[in-house]
């Protein structure tokens, strides 16, 4: 009877390791950008950021402000192809005669018809990107027709504003 008491506690233990040592898989009931402003100075912006589009996806980042119904474009696109990680990183920097400043809107922005996205990506997500998960996706967003965008969007942090940089 202890013998069988000790192989059940034995393989409980066991299978309570062996549990423990896989990584848990995580999944999105869809498509996703996330991005993160990192630092800002008057001339560039960096950020970061991962989704989970397929690999070889671009993504068009720009730096933009609220004006009336619109964006004003502090920045011209920047593009990042997403690498097989899902992580994405670069530098912003604004147009001539413009600087940035703080509280201005990094978006990152995933488009089938701007960037020009590699025929694997398009039979994935759609070449109008009907793939994206529809209008329920919080990120997704309809123009012109049946195309969808799939955008994300950060706040620019303090941006030097007031202060003198060393002679």
């Amino acid at each position: 009877m202890k013998i069988i008491l000790c192989a059940c506690i034995s393989l409980a233990i066991a299978s309570a390791a062996a549990q423990e040592a896989v990584p848990l898989k995580l999944t999105a009931p869809t498509y996703f950008i996330s991005v993160r402003a990192h630092t800002c100075d008057p001339d560039e912006v960096r950020f970061s950021g991962a989704s989970n589009l397929p690999a070889g996806a671009k993504l068009e980042i720009k730096v933009s402000d609220a004006y009336r119904d619109a964006w004003q474009d502090y920045s011209d696109y920047v593009y990042v192809a997403l690498g097989p990680s899902g992580f994405f990183d670069g530098v912003v920097h604004p147009k001539k005669g413009m600087t940035f400043h703080r509280n201005l809107a990094l978006l990152a922005i995933f488009t089938t018809y701007s960037a020009s996205q590699s025929s694997s990506v398009l039979t994935i997500l759609g070449h109008r990107g009907e793939n994206l998960g529809g209008l329920r996706n919080p990120q997704v967003y309809q123009i012109s027709g049946q195309y969808f965008l799939l955008q994300s969007i950060d706040r620019v942090p303090f941006c030097g504003e007031g202060l003198r940089k060393p002679g």
